[in-house]
């Protein structure tokens, strides 16, 4: 098994630009050599959302900075700093920055390769692919 070892500064991150101002940073991902995993921070300005879809894979998200409101079914919960949930595969969630400013949040997948399903359309991407973008949606 190959031992890979990796210091990921937060400037250094690699930005994925997903719409609507929100901004995913790569942290363990396949190109780092991430065999189990996908992981990641997401910044949402005020009033941004994620809109409602579902994943391939177990998905933890915690909140780092500021407050985010999560819809996971049928329950919706707000969630400050350091407040996480835990996401089954294929249950249907959407988030918004419910703050006054940026909320900074970590995600992390349970698989290298992730995908999402937007719950309005059915389609389904890889995550950080150019299709996975939440203009229009």
């Amino acid at each position: 098994m190959i031992s890979e070892r990796h210091h990921l500064p937060y400037s250094e991150l690699p930005q994925v630009s997903r719409g609507k101002g929100i901004v995913n940073r790569l942290i363990a991902h396949r190109r780092v050599g991430a065999r189990a995993i996908h992981s990641g921070i997401t910044d949402l300005p005020p009033g941004a959302s994620v809109p409602a879809h579902s994943h391939n894979a177990e998905e933890q998200v915690t909140v780092i900075q500021g407050t985010l409101r999560i819809r996971m079914g049928d329950r919706t919960v707000d969630c400050g700093p350091c407040d996480s949930t835990f996401i089954s595969a294929g249950v249907e969630h959407e988030f918004s920055n419910v703050g006054e400013g940026r909320a900074l949040v970590m995600v992390i997948y349970g698989t290298a390769d992730p995908t999402r399903t937007f719950a309005g359309t059915g389609e389904t991407v890889e995550i950080g692919s150019e299709h996975d973008r939440f203009t229009g949606r």
